[in-house]
């Protein structure tokens, strides 16, 4: 990408996303207080308002730091969240499968399609933007519809081998770009169709005035906490450690694959547990690199965040790889427990090794306190803008989470991980 254009481009994505930072509370608040009391387009409306201002800032959060760094693997990382969040972004708009008939834009079409609006002389014109933006939506998100990349984004995977390929070949910023401006235009023909209709709502004399007062986001720890950490010249060198010198992660990945290979050539004459053990070592080894690293991403992302909002957002990845990683290395569920890589690993101890046994107990003690909390909630809707379950939009939650989100707390608990 050209330099100066995108340095043009992120100069107004910052510039949009401030003010759309200011707005999303605002439709926040209109929405909780409608919300099952005027069952009628306006609600609808209202709704999807809410929903498309979180989207934009979701995915212009990760283009702001693709474009804020040099750094190929930070952009990797980024790149892989914006196209996830693409997905996630469809399945609140639209939805996949039968889960459609409960969506927000499905809700609207039926809307245009019945009385009273089906009897405006508007309603063809209206009906007729809404089927081109349909269109519109359905050929995005053909574009970004490969499920197991988004798995491999937000859950990481069994076989971190395959985190590895993907990583490696999400670095197309170019393309990146041309995707969230795709999904920028979409956005501005929805917002029309809102405008259009509330409009004619009010001419009609059939619009709902909402009185609301919402609060700010704004959250000063987290550009107090930015200001000091960026003077912090020890934190910087292991940052820049981490993320300029990925060796590691390109060997790991070298050698687990390799080793894969090898275990298919003696597989065929005999069995040999050791093989088996060292896969399961090296798969350790990569699942820890990558944590570290996306980690270090997360963290400069944020220390290079403007606003509190952006910060928030940054911030909320920690919990969402901390989790990634903590379900194939230890586990939240008796399930994941038994099929961890940490199992694994204890099962290799001899039973007369009391000095490794006495160290993965201590460890055992770390990663239980750990998994205890409420991260995985948490993480679950972060990850989620749509809650398959209830049906309904996942926002109001997420921008709560964000405004209780305690910077300190978050970062030790990334210090605790590190310490293991």
């Amino acid at each position: 990408m050209d330099n100066t254009k995108e340095l043009e481009q992120l100069t107004v994505y910052e510039l949009f996303i401030g003010a759309l930072s200011k707005n999303i509370l605002d439709n926040v608040a209109k929405y909780n207080k409608i919300k099952g009391s005027v069952f009628d387009i306006f609600a609808l409306t209202t709704e999807l308002r809410m929903d498309m201002i979180f989207i934009q800032i979701d995915l212009g959060i990760s283009f702001i730091a693709c474009c804020k760094t040099n750094n190929t693997y930070i952009q990797c990382y980024h790149i892989k969240n914006l196209y996830a969040g693409m997905q996630e972004a469809y399945k609140l708009l639209l939805g996949y499968g039968k889960n459609q008939r409960f969506s927000i834009w499905t809700k609207i079409g039926n809307a245009i399609n019945s009385k009273p609006i089906s009897d405006w002389e508007e309603q063809p014109f209206l009906y007729s933007l809404f089927q081109s933006v349909n269109v519109k939506l359905k050929e995005i998100a053909g574009n970004n519809s490969d499920k197991t990349h988004r798995d491999l984004t937000f859950h990481y995977s069994a076989d971190m081998k395959q985190v590895y390929s993907y990583t490696i070949a999400a670095n197309n910023l170019d393309e990146a770009s041309e995707k969230i401006f795709a999904y920028l235009d979409l956005l501005k023909d929805m917002t029309k169709l809102c405008d259009i209709i509330e409009d004619c709502l009010k001419r009609k004399g059939r619009a709902t005035e909402i009185n609301i007062i919402s609060d700010s986001i704004d959250n000063n720890l987290h550009l107090t906490l930015i200001q000091n950490l960026s003077k912090d010249e020890v934190l910087h060198d292991m940052l820049n450690n981490i993320l300029n010198d990925l060796r590691t992660i390109d060997e790991y990945a070298f050698y687990l694959d390799n080793f894969k290979k090898l275990k298919e050539l003696v597989y065929k004459q005999t069995e040999l547990p050791e093989i088996n053990n060292i896969l399961i070592l090296l798969n350790l080894c990569l699942t820890i690199q990558f944590m570290r690293a996306d980690m270090a991403a997360i963290t400069q992302s944020y220390l290079l965040s403007k606003t509190s909002g952006e910060a928030m957002l940054n911030m909320r990845r920690y919990i969402i790889t901390i989790t990634a990683s903590l379900s194939h290395l230890y586990g939240y569920s008796e399930k994941e427990h038994r099929n961890s890589i940490w199992s694994s690993v204890l099962c290799m101890i001899p039973e007369n090794d009391e000095k490794h046994k006495k160290e993965a107990a201590q460890i055992e003690n770390m990663l239980q306190k750990i998994v205890l909390g409420k991260d995985m909630e948490i993480r679950t809707c972060y990850v989620h803008m749509y809650n398959n379950k209830t049906h309904k939009t996942n926002i109001p939650i997420i921008i709560d989470l964000l405004k209780k989100q305690n910077p300190i707390i978050e970062l030790q608990k990334v210090t605790s991980i590190g310490n293991l």
